[in-house]
């Protein structure tokens, strides 16, 4: 996974407290078995495997692993596959809809909706409205568009980039919501009213200094995420007092 200032721990204990988020209440599902033609590196050697659902480890007796003779630093290291036991729950997506799968065997290394002997969809449970994992890690890579670390000092820095998370966490749950046909305007509200739901939006003249960023005005995550940085938008310029020698 990408590298983010933050972590997905992090972002979770940061805003528990948030009105109106609930995360996902078990681990997402992790495969760590391999499949034919899959490449890693292990003890510094490069190994390809020769087998699917691949559990053995590179170098090791019965191991389903060919040596490949030379060695390619580009590939991952390899991972020792994730076991699940029995009554074990994960979020998994299948068929591109997640659901909370519930491991019918121990020593389970099978991917849920592969096996209906290893894998249950628990239908009593479902995420109607909940945050999964993969909706953050998506906001973090939105984030880090607008996040230039070089501009702030490190804790300075995962501040600012907790809030950027949350405001396209929220941008995008509202821009769900509202459906295909959805519409949305940015700034801070300055009048409502209930008939026929008349809506006026300020425009921001600080915001309008900084056009990149307007679209941020559009919920409060935002909002706070521009004040935080906007001390560091601002160029300055220093001085150095020196000599030189004449040498």
């Amino acid at each position: 996974m990408t590298e983010y200032p933050i972590s997905l721990d992090e972002f979770k204990l940061y805003f528990l407290r948030e009105a109106g988020l609930e995360y996902q209440p078990y681990e997402t599902f992790v495969k760590t078995v391999y499949s034919t033609g899959d490449k890693v590196n292990h003890n510094g050697i490069s190994w390809s495997s020769t087998a699917d659902e691949n559990i053995t480890e590179p170098g090791t007796e019965d191991a389903n692993w060919v040596e490949i003779e030379t060695f390619d630093e580009t590939l991952p290291e390899w991972v020792a596959p994730k076991v699940y036991s029995k009554d074990d729950k994960v979020v998994a997506i299948v068929k591109f809809k997640p659901g909370i799968w519930v491991s019918m065997a121990d020593e389970n290394y099978s991917t849920p909706g592969t096996d209906e002997t290893k894998w249950v969809l628990d239908e009593d449970e479902d995420l109607d409205g909940i945050i999964l994992d993969l909706d953050i890690i998506r906001a973090m890579g939105e984030a880090s568009f607008k996040f230039n670390k070089n501009l702030f000092l490190e804790e300075k820095g995962k501040m600012i980039f907790l809030y950027l998370t949350m405001f396209f966490l929220v941008y995008d749950r509202q821009n769900a919501s509202a459906g295909l046909n959805g519409n949305s305007a940015a700034g801070p509200v300055i009048h409502r009213s209930v008939g026929k739901m008349s809506v006026t939006y300020m425009e921001s003249k600080l915001y309008s200094k900084y056009p990149s960023y307007e679209f941020l005005a559009s919920n409060d995550y935002g909002r706070k995420a521009f004040n935080l940085m906007a001390p560091y938008l601002r160029a300055g310029v220093r001085i150095l007092y020196g000599s030189a020698s004449g040498e």
